[in-house]
């Protein structure tokens, strides 16, 4: 395979490069165990013939590792643009969470697993004060997250099951990207991402919401434990922008809003999306 035309794509948790000349795509991870467990799961969804990203054929023995860092290779998904509707956000991960589940085991999950790993890296960064915060808060609702008693059957979940991981291709059809948090667990952390947008962020009007709730057959904020879920997506949303606050002025600014929020439960939250 020729690298010399490798176009970037994106540059995030994960490096994403176009190959081939737009026909493969090409992902640079951070994780072994991560990339082999994404492998394992688009295997496990093509099969059952589920929308998701697929696999580069003729790619054996995925992933490659090229100097301690995992890569993968994917058909290439060229993109419409237009976002998923609330509705049909509901319907695919009620059709996700109707499979059978896979043959390999699936990590357990965890709420806020990438927080240790956030922290350390905001050490120096942030104040003393807001890093105690962080760890007391991050304390607090992992207790309360313990103690959660679920009302859905649990199994396999996407773990960061969002709008901007559903690609719209030029034909139409949807496809569900961003393996890498698959985990068995409470399916209402999955359900509850549409409404944490729309009542903790207004990221979604009530029109939408309700066709979400009616298209997935569940509505978590009528559920007694919604708050605790609200609560660790807050936080971690609020890790995940922290590790680029040095980057502008406009993030380091929405960081420090959001970490003056997250101390009072009752603010109301005017958090830009980034």
């Amino acid at each position: 395979m020729d690298s010399t035309e490798a176009v970037s794509l994106r540059f995030g948790e994960n490096a994403i490069y176009s190959l081939a000349g737009n026909s493969l795509v090409g992902r640079v991870g951070r994780s072994i165990p991560a990339a082999i467990k994404e492998v394992q799961v688009a295997t496990w969804l093509n099969d059952h013939g589920f929308p998701a990203a697929r696999l580069a054929t003729g790619t054996d023995h995925q992933p490659v590792v090229e100097d301690g860092l995992p890569v993968t290779f994917w058909e290439f998904i060229p993109e419409h643009g237009e976002k998923p509707t609330a509705a049909e956000f509901g319907k695919m991960l009620h059709d996700l969470h109707a499979l059978p589940d896979p043959s390999f085991d699936l990590p357990e999950f965890s709420p806020m697993s990438k927080f240790e790993a956030r922290i350390s890296h905001l050490d120096g960064r942030l104040p003393e004060s807001d890093l105690a915060f962080l760890r007391s808060r991050y304390e607090e609702v992992s207790e309360e997250f313990e103690a959660l008693e679920f009302e859905l059957p649990p199994g396999p979940i996407h773990g960061d099951a969002h709008p901007g991981n559903v690609m719209r291709s030029t034909d139409g059809n949807l496809y569900l990207i961003d393996f890498e948090d698959f985990a068995y667990g409470p399916r209402e952390w999955d359900a509850a991402v549409l409404s944490v947008r729309h009542e903790a962020f207004g990221w979604a009007s009530d029109a939408e919401y309700r066709s979400y709730a009616e298209a997935y057959g569940f509505d978590p904020i009528d559920w007694p434990g919604f708050s605790v879920i609200r609560a660790a997506r807050e936080l971690n949303m609020t890790m995940w922008l922290a590790q680029t606050m040095d980057e502008s002025l406009e993030v380091k600014t929405e960081v420090y809003k959001r970490l003056s929020d997250l101390r009072d439960d009752q603010a109301p939250r005017s958090w830009r999306a980034f």
